[in-house]
C-alpha cells in the first residue's frame, strides 16, 4: 500500500443537518465541491467534526456512499470513521466503507480495558481494510502512553494514528518508533507543533473553513519553511483564543452557519443555538477569517 496517499490535510468534513436532523445530502455536496478546490489531500468522514456518533447506522453508510465516489473521482484520500459501541456495527460500517471505495478505516477506542481495545482493533483490521487508531482522550477518557499504542500500532494492518491531544511527545515518539506509520495531528491549535514533531498531516475541525491556511503551513513545514509560517500559525491561534471564550465548537458552528454551509453541523440536543455568539465577536471572526485567508495565500 503506498502511503504516502495519505499525507497532507485530510478535512474532517461536517455532516450538515437537515430540518429533522438527518444528513442534509445537498449541502453536504456543495461544501464537498468547496473543499476539494483548496485543493485538500482528503477526507475523513463521519468522524467527531461529522458528528458521526449522533447518525444511524444507515445514514453513516449513505454519507460514505455519496462521498467516497467524488474522492475517488479526484484520485483523493478517503478514510472512514466506523467508531461504535460493538465491534460488529464498527466491522460492518468498515466493509461497507471499502466495498464502496475507501482507502482506510478510523475508530476511537471502546469505553473498555485494554485487552478489549487490542481486540476491537484486531477486528477493524480482520476486514482488510487500513485501520487508523483514533486517540482523543478529552472524549473517550481512554489515556495512553507509548507502551499502550505500541500495542496497538503492533497490530497487523493499523496504518496508523491520529493522535488529538496536547501530548506532542506522544506523536514524537508514535513517529519515531513506527516511520512507516502514517501519523495525523489531529488538535487545530497544535498543527504547526504536531507538524514539527513529524506528524505526516493533520486532521482538524478548522480545516472545514481554513482549508488554504492549513495546506499553506503543512506545505512550508515539508519545505523546511516553518519559520515563515509561525506568524500565520500566531495569528490562528489568536483567533482560536477569541472562539474558547464562547465555546470552541459552538463558535465553529455559528461561522459555518453565518458563511452559509450549514444551517446545523450537530445534532440536538446541542449547546448552541443562532445567535449564542455576540454580533459584535461574530463580525470581528468574520474578518479575522478573510485575514487568515489572505494571509496563507499570500506566503
Amino acid at each position: 500500500m503506498d502511503m504516502k496517499k495519505f499525507q497532507g490535510v485530510v478535512v474532517p468534513i461536517i455532516n450538515p443537518c437537515s430540518e429533522r436532523d438527518g444528513v442534509d445530502e445537498d449541502a453536504l455536496m456543495r461544501f464537498c465541491a468547496h473543499l476539494l478546490k483548496a485543493p485538500i489531500h482528503g477526507l475523513y468522514i463521519n468522524g467527531g467534526t461529522g458528528d458521526g456518533g449522533s447518525l444511524t447506522q444507515q445514514e453513516r453508510e449513505r454519507t460514505a456512499e455519496l462521498l467516497l465516489p467524488e474522492m475517488k473521482k479526484q484520485g483523493k484520500c478517503a478514510i472512514v470513521h466506523v467508531g461504535q459501541t460493538t465491534a460488529r456495527q464498527a466491522v460492518a460500517l468498515a466493509e461497507h466503507a471499502m466495498k464502496n471505495g475507501a482507502d482506510a478505516v478510523a475508530s476511537i477506542p471502546p469505553r473498555k480495558g485494554w485487552d478489549q481495545i487490542v481486540q476491537y482493533y484486531r477486528a477493524l483490521a480482520a476486514t482488510g481494510a487500513p485501520v487508523f487508531v483514533y486517540y482523543i482522550p478529552g472524549v473517550t477518557g481512554m489515556t495512553a502512553g507509548m507502551n499502550e499504542m505500541k500495542r496497538l500500532l503492533d497490530i497487523p494492518g493499523v496504518a496508523g494514528l491520529k493522535l488529538s491531544d496536547w501530548n506532542v511527545f506522544l506523536l514524537r515518539q508514535a513517529k519515531l518508533q513506527y516511520p512507516e506509520k502514517i501519523i495525523y495531528s489531529g488538535f487545530d491549535e497544535m498543527l504547526l507543533p504536531g507538524l514539527l514533531y513529524g506528524a505526516d498531516g493533520c486532521i482538524g475541525t478548522w480545516e472545514n473553513l481554513l482549508p488554504r491556511l492549513y495546506l499553506k503551513v503543512w506545505e512550508l513545514v515539508r519545505a523546511g519553511k516553518a519559520e515563515e509560517a509561525r506568524p500565520l500559525c500566531g495569528a490562528f491561534t489568536a483567533f482560536l483564543s477569541v472562539g474558547w471564550e464562547y465555546g470552541i465548537i459552538d463558535t465553529f458552528e455559528e461561522l459555518m452557519r453565518d458563511k452559509g454551509f450549514a444551517a446545523r453541523c450537530f445534532r440536538r440536543p446541542s449547546s448552541w443555538e443562532p445567535g449564542k455568539v455576540p454580533k459584535n465577536v461574530l463580525s470581528d471572526l468574520l474578518e479575522r477569517l478573510d485575514e487568515l485567508d489572505a494571509m496563507a495565500k499570500a506566503l
